[in-house]
C-alpha cells in the first residue's frame, strides 16, 4: 500500500486521501501488532505506511498549502518517522535483556496477508509504465517475505534474532523515509 515514495509521483487528485488514510489505518494495525508481539520486523515495516501517508497528504494538489505550512507538516512527519524508528532499537533491547522471542504465527500471518496484496497491486501496476512507486510496492512485497521468513526462522530457532535481523535490513532499506517526506514537503505539489 505505501505507494507514495517520491513528490514526483502523483495518485489521482481524489486518490490522496483514500491512499493516505489506508497507510496510516496500515501502520497503525502493524504498529499494534508489533507491540504485541514483540517484533522488532512489524516496528521497522510500518515505518513505510507512515511515510506513505505523509507523502500523500503532502502530494494532494487540493491542499494547496504554501511553503511554511508544507514544512512544518514536513516535520511533523519526520518526527512520527523517526520515533517509532527509535523503539526500534529499544525493542531490541527489551526482547534481549527479557529473553523475549517474538510469537512466530501472528508474525508471519502479517506477512502472507499483506505479502499477496502488494503482489497483486504490483501486477496492476506494471500494465503501466514502472515508476518509484512500483518499486515501493516491489520494495514493500520483499519486506513481507522477509518478515515470513524471519517468522519461521524465529519458529525454528527458538530465537530472536532472525526477527531482529529481518528487521534492522527492513530498516535499512528504508532509511531514505524521512529524506522522502522532507522533500515533498519542500517541493510544491504537480498542478500547484
Amino acid at each position: 500500500m505505501a505507494e507514495s515514495k517520491s513528490p514526483d509521483c502523483q495518485a489521482s487528485p481524489g486518490s490522496n486521501s483514500l491512499i493516505a488514510g489506508a497507510n496510516l489505518l496500515f501502520f497503525c494495525l502493524e504498529f499494534a501488532l508489533a507491540v504485541e508481539i514483540r517484533s522488532v520486523s512489524l516496528f521497522a515495516d510500518s515505518i513505510v505506511f507512515l511515510e506513505g501517508a505523509a507523502v500523500s497528504v503532502l502530494t494532494a494538489p487540493r491542499l494547496n498549502w504554501g511553503l511554511p505550512r508544507r514544512e512544518a507538516f514536513g516535520r511533523f512527519a519526520v518526527t512520527m518517522i523517526l520515533v517509532p524508528t527509535c523503539f526500534i532499537f529499544w525493542m531490541i533491547a527489551a526482547n534481549f535483556d527479557n529473553a523475549e522471542i517474538p510469537s512466530a504465527a501472528p508474525l508471519a500471518a502479517i506477512g502472507v496477508v499483506l505479502l499477496p496484496v502488494n503482489i497483486v497491486y504490483l501486477a496492476v501496476l506494471n500494465s503501466r509504465t514502472p515508476t518509484e512507486p512500483h518499486f515501493a510496492i516491489r520494495n514493500h512485497a520483499v519486506t513481507n517475505a522477509a518478515i515470513i521468513g524471519a517468522a519461521l526462522l524465529t519458529w525454528g530457532s527458538g530465537t530472536m534474532w532472525p526477527d531482529v535481523v529481518a528487521g534492522l535490513g527492513i530498516l535499512y532499506m528504508n532509511a531514505d523515509a524521512a529524506e522522502h517526506v522532507w522533500l515533498a514537503a519542500t517541493q510544491p505539489p504537480a498542478g500547484v
